[in-house]
């Protein structure tokens, strides 16, 4: 009976051990599910923009969808049970007791498509970036090269002979030498921390005339606002002020140097330009001047973009270009802003990869160890893949079919 009664404790024990197991069985399959279901969404995101380039190549129409949406149930169901009795049995040998236990997990997600069409493409993957798209990837600490040689169609500068045009085309060589050039001299000066992006502001103010102290909530509202107050002087009356502009200009001196009425003329001269264009005014008698520069760089749209990353696989391949003599040494000038590799089979090293009319598009692996960087292609893709995130992402109030695709 003693040994009966131990059996019969260790098989207790041991279902207690099972059901506790089982209760961490949901959250290990939960982040297992969360982290695959990330893996895959940010493949498939890589994937679909090596599709597009290739169209692009072959000249046909792209497309673009997006995940709006991941729902995923999961049902943890346990079963267990103990048979048997106590006593002795007809044998004299005593009655066993069995022990019954099972697991399962069903897993039961929808994933919602949503497929960029209509107006929505048009305003996403249509429509020219604009300089915000250029100043927040500059400030994340991306090339400012590498960012507009994708992202500039070209520069016009004004001189003292007119206005002359350099297009970003190979196909244009001495435009396309000349525009690489200019970003090359803006890529020296980055390199030195001699070059400034930032936002045109300046100071507006409203003289006003009061008969009374102003309440404590008035001067409240009017910070609220943007506005600030002045104290009066006998010169000049109870001042309401405010900062004004915001147009973005890359220098190379720093906006606060000049004075409030100056940085007022340069905000309305950026008014002209529309928001698809940067300015750019590099001065003689600051660094970088004997070089100097003063125009706009007009930004693609994100499809024209992806034309030109696929023109340039052979059709309109980049070359090297040296950096002008005036200009300062910069880190990195590769021949290509993005290999794309177009071949027969699939690369045995492609870190994306996607088949499209008999041919392979990859994008080879770069090895991250040993104290080395990531490489310039790496890094471009990376800025494409988050050009792409800043475009076409807002899907929550798309008009178009929404395709649910529950698992089988």
């Amino acid at each position: 009976m003693r040994r009966a009664l131990g059996s019969g404790l260790a098989s207790t024990l041991t279902l207690v051990c099972v059901l506790a197991a089982s209760g961490c069985l949901s959250p290990i399959a939960m982040h297992r599910a969360v982290v695959e279901y990330d893996r895959t969404t940010s493949q498939v995101e890589a994937e679909l923009l090596l599709l597009n380039i290739a169209r692009a190549r072959h000249y046909r129409p792209v497309h673009f969808t997006a995940v709006s949406s991941v729902a995923a149930t999961f049902d943890f169901r346990v079963d267990a049970g103990i048979a048997g009795g106590f006593g002795r049995a007809t044998d004299s040998s005593e009655r066993p007791l069995n022990l019954s236990y099972s697991t399962s997990v069903a897993e039961n997600p929808t994933v919602t498509i949503v497929p960029i069409s209509g107006e929505e493409f048009t305003k996403r993957v249509l429509r020219p970036l604009e300089e915000s798209h250029f100043e927040f990837l500059y400030h994340q600490g991306f090339d400012i090269s590498m960012l507009l040689r994708l992202m500039g169609r070209g520069v016009l500068l004004e001189t003292e002979k007119g206005r002359t045009v350099h297009l970003n085309q190979p196909g244009r060589k001495q435009e396309f030498m000349e525009f690489r050039r200019r970003l090359l001299h803006l890529a020296g000066l980055d390199h030195a921390r001699q070059l400034y992006v930032e936002s045109v502001t300046y100071e507006e103010a409203f003289p006003v005339a009061l008969d009374r102290a102003l309440a404590p909530v008035e001067v409240v509202a009017a910070l609220d606002k943007g506005y600030r107050w002045t104290m009066p002087t006998k010169d000049r009356a109870q001042t309401l002020v405010r900062k004004a502009g915001g147009r973005i200009a890359i220098t190379n001196y720093e906006l606060r140097w000049l004075g409030n009425e100056e940085r007022r003329r340069l905000h309305e001269e950026l008014q002209r330009y529309p928001a698809d264009h940067i300015f750019v005014d590099i001065r003689p008698g600051f660094p970088g001047g004997d070089y100097p520069m003063r125009g706009v760089i007009q930004l693609r749209s994100f499809n024209a973009i992806i034309g030109f990353v696929a023109r340039g696989i052979a059709e309109e391949p980049g070359f090297h270009v040296d950096p002008d003599p005036r200009s300062g040494p910069v880190a990195r000038n590769p021949d290509h802003i993005l290999d794309i590799e177009e071949s027969s089979d699939e690369p045995s090293d492609a870190e994306f990869s996607v088949p499209f009319e008999g041919r392979h598009y990859s994008i080879r692996k770069y090895p991250i160890s040993g104290g080395m960087t990531p490489s310039w292609n790496q890094e471009a893709f990376s800025v494409l893949s988050n050009l792409f995130q800043m475009t076409v992402t807002d899907v929550t109030n798309v008009k178009t079919p929404i395709i649910s695709i529950p698992k089988g």
